[in-house]
Parts: structure tokens; sequence; C-alpha cells
């Protein structure tokens, strides 16, 4: 055998050797950087969505934050997105709980969130169909809004609303200019002294003294009164006077008492209704008898001129 066949092997040898070496590489930098432990159990979580917004195999599963198991497979099946998922860690869905698709940034990218349910709710069974949340597409959302803020503007521009009459309207301008130049002729008013409000801001302290002796004479009247003087104050320092009230007062709720009770004269008028049955007897024989001298009237005048011809 030739040098040069040798040496062609050698080289050839040497090339399928640092191949290999790279392919190997290559497989340990996947493991490594997909942090696949695939000697590591598996708990497979299956979750129907009506869309997945998205979600691809591979794809993060994150509970409470952290990352527990990645997108297994997605496949339609009955009008649902059938997710199953390989999670590193037992998971146990509680009532109340939430399987949802989210973005992973701003860049792009989904990830699945599992939130367990109240800590005090009951745990699901373990054959019931676990259901995920519809997912929030952002561009959708975002197109919504842009929508939304050019209809606005088109508003504005064609003057409806108060900005945009604001924005289009020269009367609300006008207004506004004119309440402005009586502010301003107000605030000149206020620094000239003029008005009541422009005395008190100004240097004549003349209101200012009137009102601190108004203030004084007040003092003095509720320290006389607090002394006891006068009317008034004999009123609120005078313990005869209040004894005297609660006494009348008491006198008076025991007088309403007996009235409701029935006693006494003003009582029985108030709670006997015998008296008033009489007394409307009277009427009604009184105005009998009236009736009755109006009916005989003529009779009476007609005999006593007779008799008295004779």
């Amino acid at each position: 055998m030739s040098d040069k066949y040798k040496n062609d092997i050698s080289i050839e040898v040497l090339v399928g050797l640092f191949m290999f070496i790279i392919l190997i590489a290559l497989g340990v930098f996947t493991i490594v950087l997909s942090r696949q432990n695939f000697l590591q159990e598996k708990y497979p979580l299956t979750v129907f969505f009506d869309q997945v917004g998205g979600l691809r195999e591979g794809d993060h599963v994150f509970l409470r934050g952290t990352k527990v198991g990645v997108i297994k497979t997605t496949h339609l099946e009955n009008n649902h997105v059938v997710v199953q998922t390989d999670l590193e860690v037992p998971v146990q869905l509680r009532e109340g709980y939430k399987v949802e698709v989210i973005a992973s940034s701003m860049l792009g990218g989904k990830l699945m969130k599992i939130y367990e349910g109240p800590r005090a709710a009951a745990p699901l069974p373990a054959d019931i169909q676990i259901l995920g949340e519809l997912p929030i597409d952002i561009l959708e959302e975002l197109g919504v809004a842009v929508e939304g803020i050019k209809k606005m503007t088109r508003e504005v521009s064609e003057g409806k609303g108060t900005l945009g009459k604001l924005i289009n309207d020269e009367t609300m301008y006008d207004q506004l200019q004119d309440m402005l130049v009586n502010l301003h002729e107000v605030s000149d008013r206020l620094v000239n002294g003029q008005g009541t409000l422009g005395k008190l801001l100004s240097e004549d302290d003349t209101v200012y003294q009137d009102l601190q002796d108004s203030v004084a004479s007040i003092r003095t009247v509720t320290a006389k009164i607090n002394e006891g003087e006068g009317m008034l104050g004999k009123l609120i320092s005078d313990g005869q006077f209040s004894e005297d009230v609660t006494a009348s007062a008491a006198n008076l709720r025991s007088i309403t008492e007996k009235v409701n009770m029935g006693n006494g004269t003003l009582g029985k008028l108030v709670e006997d209704d015998q008296i008033y049955r009489e007394a409307q007897t009277l009427l009604e024989e009184l105005r009998a008898a009236i009736d009755d001298m109006r009916e005989t009237s003529p009779v009476t005048t007609f005999s006593t001129v007779l008799f008295g011809a004779f």
C-alpha cells in the first residue's frame, strides 16, 4: 500500500472523527439549551382549548412563575385544540383553576400558564376534562385600540364631542377669551382694593379691625354666658331652671298619658264618644225645634192680629 493511499485514509478517518465529535457536541448543546432531562419522570397533562393563539410544540409551561414543562403536541379534535404537555412535577388542579395561553414576550412567542385554584377549594377528579381560557390576541387588541383612536380623531376633526367643539368651534374660543378678560378685570379690582374682597386683600385694615372687634365682642358675650350673667347665662348655668324644665316635661308627659288613658274630663272628651253623640242629638233636636217654630210662625202671627182686633 502506497504512502499516498495511507495518507488519504488517515485524512478521511480524521474528518469523519471530527464530524462525529461535532455531532455529539451539537447533541449535547441541544440538550443543554433545551433544558430537557430525558431521564426525569414526566407527568402528562391534557388541556382542551377553543383556540391556542399560535401555541406550538416545545413552548414552555409555567406554574407559579416557574417553568415546569413543555408543550408536547397540539392537534384538532372535535372542534377543540387538544394540547398535551409533559410536566416535570405533578399538578393537582382545584375548583377555580385557570389555564391560559399568554405571550412570552413583546417580540412574539407563546407559553401556557397554569393556576391551580384557591388552596381551600376542592380538588378536581382525575378523569375530568381540563378546559383552557380563550387566549388574548395582542395584535387583535392593538388593532381594535388603533381603530378606536382613528374613530376618535375622525370625530374630533369633524367637530363632534366636547374636544371636537373646542378645536373646531370658534364660539367656545371666544367665550373662553371673554372669560379670561373678565378674570383679568376681577384680579385687577382685587389688586386695586375694590369691592369687599379687594378691601380684605388691600392694605386698608378697616375691615380687618371691624372683624377683630366683632370676634372680641362675641368672645365677651360667650364669657358672660359662661359666667351666668344675663338671661341666657342664667338659663344655661342655673341648675334649678333645668330641674324645673325637667319637672314640667314630666308633668306634661303624665297629663298626656292620663288623657290617652281616658282619665279626667279632657280624657273623657278625647276617648269617650258618648258626649259627642249627646251633643249631636242635642243639635238635631234644636234644629227640629227651629224648623217647627218656622212652620208655626205664620199661624201665630195671624192669631195675634185676629185676637188683637177684639
